[in-house]
């Protein structure tokens, strides 16, 4: 009964869309004009669902700054199946207190977050 009480709230907790932002192995972050600090992402995003998870958009809920998602605007994944891609995260250099950040991601399916995932952001080495 105790098994069966805790698979069933497994079942019921579960998101429907699971989401994964890891920064780009071995690269540094990047200046850019304006004072903006950048840097380079790898997203997976799994659909759990048997519905297809449209519009999807990333936008940053715990810094300033833009997620822009390499060669498109939006996508879409598939029921059931498996979305990834590259992104970049823009900071500006104000935003940027430490040289290893915790960032908080929105995953939006068009104006409705649908999860939240956390990655890091590297900075410029401050010796305060």
């Amino acid at each position: 009964l105790i098994l069966i009480g805790i698979f069933s709230g497994m079942l019921f907790l579960r998101n429907d869309l699971e989401a994964t932002i890891l920064r780009l192995p071995g690269q540094l972050y990047q200046k850019k004009e304006n004072n903006i600090i950048s840097n380079v992402y790898t997203y997976k995003l799994v659909n759990k669902t048997s519905d297809q998870v449209a519009d999807i958009t990333f936008k940053l809920l715990s810094h300033d700054g833009t997620v822009t998602i390499v060669s498109m605007d939006t996508f879409d994944v598939p029921r059931q199946g498996l979305a990834e891609g590259t992104l970049y995260i823009d900071i500006p250099r104000r935003e940027v207190d430490a040289d290893n950040i915790k960032l908080k991601i929105g995953v939006y399916s068009g104006d409705e977050l649908i999860e939240t995932a956390k990655t890091t952001f590297l900075g410029p080495i401050s010796y305060q």
